[in-house]
């Protein structure tokens, strides 16, 4: 399973966030480290390296870049999601242009942190599911199991027979190596 430390200030917001990376990596969602603060941090990352971090540029007690900065120091390939209200107003230092995956725009909305924490994810676990191995109609399929609709129900609305539908899902299962409801988990948050 991976190491993820989130650093964002916005209380609502870590806990929005740790549930989307849980989500996504299939993890439960207590496993996945906070902090509020630059300090908490530090903290956590000297008892144990993430795999990957996901921070906010914004904090009470200094700028996510000085962070970014010293977990590049102790593994020369981190990988970093930047997590801002001013992606605009921002230029990356060019020390962590290599480590850095995304710049994600707070005002952006849920779809590209969604692709973001799942490529960087997949980059750091390949066994998680690759919705790139899905064909579109199969992608409209799984988009559809999101929406909590059965196979019956899914059949009716993409205009094919039961064991069409059948047939796909028995495909996405397979592709992707998830069922059941980690599958609903994972359809329900594909980005939009």
């Amino acid at each position: 399973m991976q190491d993820v430390l989130i650093v964002e200030d916005d209380l609502i917001l870590i806990d929005f966030l740790a549930q989307e990376v849980a989500n996504q990596i299939n993890a439960p969602e207590k496993k996945i480290r906070k902090a509020t603060c630059l300090k908490t941090a530090r903290h956590l990352m000297s008892q144990k390296k993430p795999d990957w971090l996901l921070v906010d540029l914004s904090l009470p007690d200094g700028s996510g870049v000085d962070l970014a900065k010293e977990f590049v120091k102790q593994d020369s390939n981190a990988k970093i999601v930047i997590l801002t209200a001013k992606a605009d107003q921002y230029s990356m230092p060019t020390s962590l242009l290599t480590n850095v995956h995304s710049l994600i725009n707070k005002t952006e909305g849920l779809a590209p942190l969604r692709q973001a924490i799942r490529d960087i994810s997949r980059e750091v676990d390949n066994n998680l599911p690759d919705l790139a191995s899905l064909t579109p109609r199969q992608l409209e399929f799984l988009q559809l199991i999101g929406e909590s609709l059965d196979t019956a129900e899914i059949a009716k609305r993409m205009n094919i027979s039961f064991s069409t539908a059948q047939t796909h899902r028995r495909q996405i299962t397979r592709k992707l190596g998830i069922k059941g409801s980690a599958l609903v988990t994972l359809a329900r948050n594909l980005p939009v």
